[in-house]
């Protein structure tokens, strides 16, 4: 089908509508026809829009909104106790916007708006909560600020509104952050008391056990092993000591020919002075009788004499040794040393003092081998109780350090109350409006006048769309 003859029927339609109307102006044919209709509903669309228009700015009563400022502070807070040889507690708060997954801005817009916010305020007020009214609350992104405003039939009347409000959204964070610290002291309570009786147990435990070892601690257990040790060197040291004073003594005694005993005799008879004279006046008969025997016969009076007087000096220095040391001991002191020389005399006291040293170091060797052995046992005995002791002081020592951390990370958590509910600060107090937010007839106005506007302008669209096709179907076809 071509063209000419598609459009055929629409050319026949168009020559037989009436064109009583139709005036040339320019070579340009307009229907005037049309212009009442056109007139109508322009009036019509115009009622339309300024009528409400109109009952909006006259009827609707004015209302004034007062805005309010917050602002969280986004800095945390740490504290810390050292306690010297238990431990150590630390309490951190961090900052109040650290976290992803919880916002204290998106909390406190909440807590703004909740229905307890919103009862407290208006019952303060004696308003029922119906004519309070809600908060329109606004939160600045990238920032910690909040923006609420309250609407009032008056300036007064939102400022009063809008100040309550806060005061009441104020008190209400002060009782979720006490409500927390007494759910947390509450906790710390029943951890403390658990603390608490677990070190009370193991310092009776100790106690007991001091009580049945003697012990006071392990570092006293470790101070009898050494005492132990020093008495085993003691012991090796003495030993020593009297072995060679003993060899001292028996080589000295090998060369003077007496042993200990007998040179303690001579020399204690020997510092008798009326044995010495008695021994001088024996050695002054000997050497008399001897040369007596060397001069005359042995029945020559002079030795007959000679003997009488060695025999009566020999029994006086006998008797009076048997003074100085009994009967038995002088019997038994066949070798006495009757010489009173210096030098042999001296070697003598030495023997004797070797003799004294020997038997002191002897009896010193069995008291500290006593001491030795009763150190020993003790050790054996004590040593599964110092263990045990040292054990229960290292359990006592965590317990009481964990107990001592816990009850200063409890002081600590009680200054820390912005934790959960961070610390909020008004940044600008209720202000006083002096404009009324409603009704705004500039807007109002502004936005009939633009409706107005848009009308308008399809009103004339729809004036040329007739023309335009008028135009369009008459073309010639091709």
């Amino acid at each position: 089908m071509s063209r000419s003859t598609r459009f055929r029927p629409l050319r026949i339609v168009a020559r037989h509508r009436p064109s009583s109307a139709r005036v040339l102006r320019g070579g340009r044919t307009t229907d005037l026809g049309r212009l009442p209709r056109y007139v109508m509903l322009f009036g019509l669309a115009a009622a339309t829009i300024w009528t409400p228009i109109s009952a909006y700015v006259r009827l609707t009563p004015s209302s004034y909104t007062s805005d309010v400022s917050l602002i969280l502070p986004g800095s945390g807070a740490q504290s810390s106790v050292n306690l010297a040889e238990l431990g150590q507690a630390s309490s951190s708060a961090a900052s109040a916007f650290s976290s992803s997954r919880v916002s204290p801005t998106e909390t406190y817009k909440r807590l703004l708006a909740a229905n307890r916010t919103l009862e407290r305020a208006a019952a303060d007020l004696d308003t029922p909560m119906q004519y309070f009214g809600e908060p329109r609350i606004q939160l600045v992104d990238e920032t910690s600020l909040i923006h609420f405003s309250m609407v009032g039939a008056s300036p007064e009347e939102a400022q009063i509104r809008a100040t309550t409000l806060l005061d009441v959204f104020m008190d209400e964070i002060e009782i979720l952050r006490l409500d927390e610290l007494n759910s947390r002291e509450e906790s710390a309570q029943n951890a403390l008391s658990g603390y608490e009786a677990a070190v009370d147990d193991l310092r009776d435990q100790i106690a007991t056990l001091q009580t049945e070892s003697g012990l006071v601690s392990f570092a006293h257990y470790e101070d009898l092993v050494k005492e132990r040790d020093t008495l085993v060197l003691k012991v090796e040291d003495t030993i020593a000591r009297r072995r060679g004073i003993d060899a001292q003594m028996v080589s000295l005694s090998e060369k003077l020919g007496v042993s200990p005993q007998m040179a303690a005799t001579n020399l204690r008879l020997h510092a008798d002075p009326e044995f010495q004279e008695l021994a001088r006046t024996l050695s002054e008969n000997r050497a008399t009788l001897a040369l007596a025997r060397g001069r005359f016969g042995p029945r020559h009076p002079q030795v007959t004499n000679a003997v009488q007087k060695l025999t009566g000096a020999e029994a006086q220095m006998r008797s009076r040794g048997a003074i100085l040391l009994g009967n038995d001991a002088m019997t038994a002191s066949s070798a006495l040393d009757v010489s009173p020389d210096p030098a042999r005399g001296a070697l003598l006291a030495e023997l004797v003092e070797l003799a004294g040293l020997c038997e002191s170091l002897a009896t010193t060797e069995a008291t500290l081998i006593a001491q030795r052995d009763a150190a020993d046992l003790r050790m054996k005995t004590l040593a599964p109780l110092a263990s045990r002791l040292d054990d229960l002081s290292r359990d006592y020592q965590v317990a009481e350090t964990v107990f001592s951390s816990a009850l200063a990370r409890v002081d600590t958590t009680k200054s820390d109350v912005y934790a959960s509910y961070p610390l909020v600060q008004v940044l600008a107090d209720a202000s006083l409006p002096i404009n009324p937010t409603s009704p705004q007839p500039m807007i109002a106005i502004a936005a009939g006048i633009t409706a107005t506007l848009m009308i308008l302008m399809g009103l004339t669209l729809a004036w040329l769309r007739r023309p335009m096709i008028d135009k369009l179907l008459a073309r010639p076809a091709v």
